[in-house]
């Protein structure tokens, strides 16, 4: 039976992911000839400050990577890639606590309640039916996470599971199978190839299927005490986040795109517009220039789901005509909204 959906539900949607987690990504990248400072200017933020332990930061500049990995290397496996490195080079609270849990079982329900902190694109799920065990992925992030994104993180819990039997001294792979919700690429022998897995396209989530009996199997002696310190301590860094400046000014916009406004948002917190203002420039960034890169990842978005009329898309991203929503989108897209959706479309079918 599949778990209840209900908690999911209830909880409020995220805005932010732990930066560390990109550092193998940006790794991949300075392999690749990327200039240290071009990726930097990308983040308005050091690599010293990205690699700071618990920092988060907006999702929409996690969508500002992965399109600037893409166009800077050409290559529609980047999120492949780069997701090989993962295991090898990011270390956090939820990957040592996955690999003390006593089995996949355990592990996989510390993602399902911490996975959200670390990856603001995605919750986990377990489900469980007649055929076995997947571990879902399931979208609920405000940004919608792009083809690359979710490569790089499939394939990392694929590394991770299977390390975790690696590490038990057990050569059975525990995986099945893959779900992908994207259209099958031109090339998917190349997603098998790299997953090491059959992999089901346009399927209704991204997860990964494992096998039943192994993903109950006791893979290390029960070390209760430290998984419980690792818990407790993920639990106080969660509940002691403090978002920053920039967070709250992104949460603000994507809660009501159409009218989010300075004045409203120094008003809520209590802060002179002016000495805020100074801080979000400290920070990088002022709140037009946030307000556009929502628009333009929200855009994407709406254009893509084709289930709204242009006019509706253009209020909900609070422009007062279309015809300024088509400027922008020019800007943007480099073309006008419809050709921007009917290209997406065929793009889609195409496979």
């Amino acid at each position: 039976m599949t778990k209840s959906d209900q908690p999911l539900l209830h909880q409020p949607v995220p805005n932010a992911f732990y930066a560390p987690t990109l550092l193998p990504a940006i790794e991949e990248l300075l392999g690749r000839g990327i200039a240290r400072e071009t990726l930097e200017g990308l983040f308005r933020r050091s690599l010293f400050e990205l690699r700071a332990p618990f920092m988060r930061i907006p999702l929409f500049l996690s969508r500002r990577f992965w399109a600037f990995a893409l166009e800077q290397t050409g290559d529609p496996l980047i999120g492949l890639a780069a997701g090989r490195r993962f295991v090898s080079t990011a270390t956090n609270g939820l990957t040592y606590l996955f690999d003390v849990a006593a089995s996949l079982e355990s592990a996989c329900n510390y993602f399902e309640r911490f996975f959200p902190f670390f990856n603001g694109h995605f919750r986990a799920q377990i489900v469980r039916d007649d055929d076995g065990v997947e571990l879902r992925l399931l979208d609920c992030g405000s940004l919608k996470a792009c083809a690359s994104t979710t490569d790089y993180i499939v394939i990392s819990l694929c590394s991770m599971l299977r390390r975790k039997f690696l590490a038990s001294g057990l050569e059975r792979d525990p995986i099945i199978e893959i779900g992908l919700a994207w259209p099958r690429t031109a090339n998917p022998q190349a997603h098998e190839q790299a997953f090491r897995a059959p992999v089901k396209w346009a399927q209704p989530h991204h997860s990964i299927r494992l096998d039943p009996q192994l993903f109950v199997t006791a893979l290390t002696p029960g070390n209760h005490e430290l998984e419980q310190t690792l818990v407790d301590l993920l639990e106080q860094t969660r509940r002691n986040s403090e978002p920053t400046l920039l967070e709250q000014v992104s949460d603000h916009l994507i809660a009501d795109l159409a009218r989010a406004n300075w004045q409203q948002f120094c008003a809520d917190h209590h802060w002179l517009e002016r000495t805020a203002a100074r801080r979000l420039k400290a920070l990088g960034w002022s709140f037009s220039e946030l307000q556009d890169e929502y628009r333009r990842c929200l855009a994407e978005d709406l254009l893509q789901a084709a289930d709204l009329e242009l006019v509706e898309i253009s209020d909900r991203l609070g422009y007062s005509d279309v015809q300024s929503f088509n400027r922008a989108c020019l800007r943007w897209l480099g073309c006008a909204p419809g050709v921007y959706r009917t290209r997406w479309a065929q793009s889609s079918d195409l496979f």
